[in-house]
């Protein structure tokens, strides 16, 4: 979070004063360090990403130097990136009239003070960071960016990364995090600004190109998101986001067949990718191209057995065939992989319901909607199938459940109606199709053409005819 806001000495140096210290802690000994060699001791940590022996290089340090500010500033910034800001206010507070003139003390206080919600002080303290600061305000004023965005004070991070840009028009960083996080604002053109600004500087970057490729295609600019995304292949054969995402964007825009050629591009870099062939056997399988999905997802099936979505894409094809037995022990092999996917079992529902297999169906329908209570269509399929195993008032139940949620969809209001009147119950059955009447007047056809008890019965009828005249 604070940059590269320190030099370090020789290597030679840093490695003799980490022998020293090491000496130190293995023979328990309290052998002497000067304060320089500490620091460049727990920056050596830093850069490593050492923060626990950083912090106990720091301990050590302030032991043997226990008025140095500038050790007590790394602690309280070794304390902020290990997620104890309070512990970091404590130590800053600790300092009193001591307290530092440089403007990292400024800047690791403001942090403290912004992520204890201290947002007031916070400001005051950055503000005296940059009174304090004469190089590197782009640096400074990222990092209080940063700051700003861990907080989601977005609005406030927005103004710092401007301000760090206006420091430095070529620091790639700011420039970075401006364009992705005018992306995240929704702002797609000064997104678009940013990135072709970076892009000035790193024209190699495929990463950039990709996510410039993936805003223009939230624009529905195709011709540009191709070009970034083949730009970024161009720079780099092996970077896969950007085949997936041109190819994605052409299955949107219904060119299923220019989404393929993408599919066999990235297979000529990778002909082990199983996930590009699953990709290509779906969009065989949009176009009613199923021996040539099929063929594509046993390849994926022979370079991995446990690749879920292979024996799903397998499944939907026999499914689609009616090889139902085949399409059920497919389905059994994905959500034995993936017991968690929704889709998966409900399909195998699907695959039950062909074979007749009405309780097994019941229990995978009724485990996709646990998982994704969601799923309308689940809750539907299983009422449907306890309705034809005679069990009217579970199916009802289930519905019921289902109604608070979608109360204005007329499907519900009507197989309501439908299955209160196979279970004797005249007065609910009018109800719930009076208001399927009111939401959706033509469907009631397709009730009377599903459930035929429903249109002998002269109630019913004589509330069509009602809102027919009305």
């Amino acid at each position: 979070m604070f940059g590269d806001l320190n030099n370090y000495h020789e290597e030679d140096e840093i490695l003799d004063a980490l022998k020293r210290y090491r000496d130190m802690l293995s023979l328990h000994t309290g052998i002497y360090i000067d304060l320089c060699e500490y620091e460049c001791i727990i920056d050596y940590y830093i850069e490593q990403l050492n923060f626990k022996d950083a912090i106990k290089a720091v301990g050590h340090a302030i032991k043997q130097h226990p008025y140095a500010a500038s050790l007590k500033t790394r602690y309280a910034q070794l304390l902020i990136e290990t997620g104890k800001p309070a512990r970091a206010l404590g130590i800053i507070k600790s300092m009193g009239e001591d307290e530092p003139t440089d403007f990292e003390f400024y800047l690791a206080k403001g942090i403290a003070l912004n992520l204890t919600g201290k947002h007031i002080e916070a400001r005051k303290s950055f503000e005296r960071a940059f009174q304090l600061c004469s190089e590197g305000r782009d640096e400074l004023a990222y990092n209080i960016a940063q700051s700003y965005m861990q907080i989601g004070m977005l609005s406030q991070a927005t103004r710092y990364l401007i301000q760090a840009y206006r420091y430095n028009e070529d620091n790639i960083l700011v420039l970075y995090d401006l364009a992705s996080h005018y992306e995240k604002l929704d702002c797609p053109e000064k997104s678009i600004v940013y990135y072709k600004k970076y892009l000035d500087l790193d024209p190699f970057a495929e990463h950039v190109w990709n996510n410039l490729g993936l805003i223009y295609t939230g624009l529905d600019d195709i011709e540009k998101a191709s070009e970034a995304f083949d730009l970024a292949v161009a720079i780099n054969p092996s970077y896969f986001p950007a085949y997936y995402n041109k190819a994605e964007m052409l299955v949107l825009n219904n060119d299923i067949q220019g989404a393929i050629r993408v599919y066999y591009e990235l297979l000529d870099c990778d002909c082990t990718n199983t996930k590009a062939l699953c990709d290509l056997g779906t969009c065989f399988e949009e176009i009613g191209y199923n021996k040539e999905a099929l063929i594509h997802f046993q390849k994926a099936l022979e370079i991995s057995g446990s690749c879920s979505d292979a024996w799903y894409g397998s499944g939907l094809i026999y499914y689609r065939q009616r090889k139902f037995r085949l399409s059920i022990s497919s389905f059994k092999k994905a959500v034995g992989l993936q017991p968690v996917n929704s889709d998966y079992w409900f399909m195998l529902g699907e695959a039950y319901v062909a074979m007749g297999k009405l309780n097994q169906a019941i229990n995978a329908y009724s485990r996709a909607s646990e998982l994704n209570p969601l799923d309308f269509e689940a809750w539907m399929a299983c009422a449907q199938v306890l309705y034809r195993k005679k069990r009217i008032e579970e199916a009802i139940c289930m519905l019921l459940r289902l109604y608070q949620y979608n109360h204005d969809n007329p499907t519900l209001n009507y197989r309501l109606a439908a299955y209160y009147t196979y279970q004797g119950d005249i007065r609910n059955a009018l109800m719930y199709f009076e208001k399927g009447l009111t939401i959706n007047f033509q469907e009631h056809k397709e009730v009377f053409k599903r459930f035929p008890k429903t249109k002998s019965c002269r109630d019913f009828q004589s509330m069509v005819e009602n809102h027919i005249h009305s």
